[in-house]
């Protein structure tokens, strides 16, 4: 008694599965539903995941330039001030003006205990440099350098062909579950057959998550070289050197599909 409550639970969770996802609904005694579910092609997933590792062949510079001053027009006089000589001495080093954008602007005052009025402003208003050479990268580093004012934040490398890339990793993964799938027919004398797939992820990664990327910098010398060797999911290596053949470190692009088969007799 107690095996057949089990066997209708069991069937009974098997048709609300198909009722959640819009299948028709069945009908019919214990007897006559397991005949049916034991007629239905068994289904298996299989994985597949591949990475595609290439060298960064530009970048993205993050740079705050910060000014001080009891005058909140003076502060900003001077922050346009350093944002002209910087700009200036970027395109004097074969930076275009397409590669240098204002990305946001702010403004903090600082009161005293008392009184209501603003004892000194300050202005940040920050950059994004688009390097994509060695010359480039160290121009800005040599920028940062020269102007107290002007500051380091980060760095996000990027690859020109990224698009590319992302489908190259996602037909590599699916190229791989079609390896499976014939060895699996091969070994175990059945057929797959592809019902429906899922892409779990796609993703580029770089060196600790793009973050500050292994960019070391010398107060009185400006940026010291510091290629980025990347692993799976960026783990970086920090003996790397140069040898990599990019001054930005390499990305790597991973993909993971899931493959669903019905198995069906040759």
């Amino acid at each position: 008694m107690k095996m057949k409550t089990t066997l209708v639970a069991f069937i009974v969770v098997v048709i609300s599965s198909l009722h959640v996802h819009g299948e028709t609904e069945l009908k019919g005694n214990p007897t006559e539903l397991v005949s049916y579910l034991a007629g239905l092609p068994q289904i298996v997933s299989i994985t597949g995941e591949s990475e595609v590792k290439v060298p960064a062949d530009k970048a993205e510079i993050t740079l705050k330039v910060t000014t001080d001053s009891k005058s909140l027009v003076e502060a900003l006089r001077l922050n346009q001030e350093t944002r002209g000589k910087l700009a200036a001495f970027l395109k004097e080093n074969g930076l275009g003006s397409n590669q240098i954008h204002g990305a946001k602007f702010s403004s903090t005052q600082k009161y005293g205990m008392f009184g209501e009025k603003a004892k000194s402003h300050r202005v940040d208003n920050f950059l994004k440099i688009l390097v994509r050479d060695e010359k480039e990268f160290q121009a800005v580093g040599s920028a940062v350098d020269k102007w107290p004012e002007v500051h380091f934040l980060g760095i996000d490398v990027q690859h020109s062909s990224k698009e590319t890339l992302k489908v190259k990793a996602q037909a590599d993964a699916l190229a791989k579950a079609g390896e499976r799938r014939q060895m699996y027919e091969k070994n175990l004398g059945v057929k797959l057959v592809a019902k429906r797939f899922q892409e779990v992820s796609t993703s580029p990664f770089s060196s600790d998550q793009q973050s500050y990327y292994g960019f070391r910098y010398k107060t009185s010398s400006g940026f010291e070289k510091s290629a980025v060797a990347v692993g799976a999911r960026g783990g970086s290596d920090p003996t790397a050197t140069d040898e990599v053949g990019s001054p930005f470190g390499e990305l790597t692009f991973t993909a993971r599909v899931v493959v669903d088969y019905a198995v069906e007799s040759k």
